[in-house]
């Protein structure tokens, strides 16, 4: 009769530990599922960036990224009142920066980051007579001269 349990006992222990293996490989499993499609779904999702011209004098601007150029080597001539965008699909690695000449300054700024968790999409910038400003919080980036 002792060894009867002795071996329930046995049994027992051993359709636990199965069990816990097995739940510890279920989970690893769909921890890499679900990061597959969170990659998947990063590399289909078109992302937007807008830069609208809210100031007194022309923008000329040129915008990149690693891969991507905005307006090529010659950049772009923004007039006040008109904007410039563009989309692209977003990855884990994507920066896009924009340099811009305005009234006799130049100045550079990070226009979209991957790692930014506040930035909506689309990602809008204004450019007014005293600096650069995101639309999202209204936090001035860089400051300009008019």
């Amino acid at each position: 009769m002792k060894s009867k349990h002795i071996l329930l006992a046995g049994l027992i222990l051993a359709q636990l530990i199965y069990v816990n293996c097995f739940a510890w490989a279920v989970v690893g499993i769909a921890t890499t599922a679900l990061g597959t499609i969170i990659n998947i779904i990063e590399k289909t999702k078109v992302w937007t960036v807008e830069v609208h011209n809210e100031g007194k004098h022309h923008a000329h601007m040129w915008c990149a990224s690693k891969d991507d150029k905005i307006g090529g080597d010659d950049g772009i001539w923004v007039k006040p009142g008109d904007k410039i965008m563009w989309s692209f699909r977003r990855h884990r690695t994507t920066q896009f920066w924009c340099n811009m000449d305005w009234y006799g300054q130049r100045v550079g700024w990070d226009v979209f980051v991957n790692n930014w968790r506040d930035a909506p999409n689309p990602t809008k910038w204004s450019i007014r007579n005293d600096g650069v400003y995101d639309q999202w919080k209204n936090r001035k980036w860089r400051n300009l001269n008019s």
